[in-house]
């Protein structure tokens, strides 16, 4: 099996990463943009018990894109650590970075998870909004408005359990290296 790859397969997969990046950016620009545009118009509207579940739109746009965004992240990590292994002398960054860590704010951490789950504290916003409106139309309390408590806390766990899942993207980027270096050392030829 050979133990490098061909420019042209590397230059493809850089120009794949690069793709992931900036459709991240997109999404998350357009998430927070769409988001607030909304939840600006909910807030300055008057509305019941009916209507404030127009609050809750804004979950439409934040799963299916917080799933992409994990998705590109999960893809960037499974390419950078094809890379590493198949094209290590075009890699020196990415392999130096295990050695020479971003970490050393002393807030390094916070600010990565603050950073990897903006989707969730945009169902967070959603969901205040939701809350304040709702809540406050509620004139009697009856078995149905309890329940409708419950629904935007299980968007946001889906939210949350979306995000987090790529979260770790040292932890992905280990666990496809060491998947590659199994694969390099296999005696198939591929």
């Amino acid at each position: 099996m050979e133990n490098t790859i061909k420019e042209k397969e590397y230059e493809k997969l850089v120009k794949r990463i690069e793709f992931f990046d900036s459709m991240r950016n997109t999404l998350l620009t357009f998430s927070f943009t769409a988001t607030l545009a909304v939840l600006g118009l909910a807030i300055s509207e008057a509305m019941d018990t009916r209507s404030s579940w127009i609050c809750l739109i804004p979950f439409l746009l934040i799963i299916p894109f917080s799933a992409r965004i994990s998705y590109y992240r999960l893809a960037s990590a499974h390419i950078n650590s094809f890379l590493r292994e198949y094209a290590p002398l075009s890699m020196k960054f990415e392999i130096g970075a295990e050695t020479v860590k971003e970490g050393k704010c002393k807030h390094y951490n916070l600010i990565a998870w603050l950073v990897n789950h903006e989707m969730f504290f945009l169902g967070i916003a959603t969901t205040c909004t939701f809350y304040v409106k709702y809540l406050l139309s509620i004139e009697k309390w009856e078995l149905p408005y309890y329940l409708g408590i419950i629904i935007p806390i299980v968007l946001n766990f889906i939210v949350f359990v979306i995000s987090d899942s790529a979260y770790n993207y040292n932890r992905l980027v280990k666990e496809f290296s060491e998947d590659w270096k199994r694969y390099k050392c296999s005696p198939k030829d591929s």
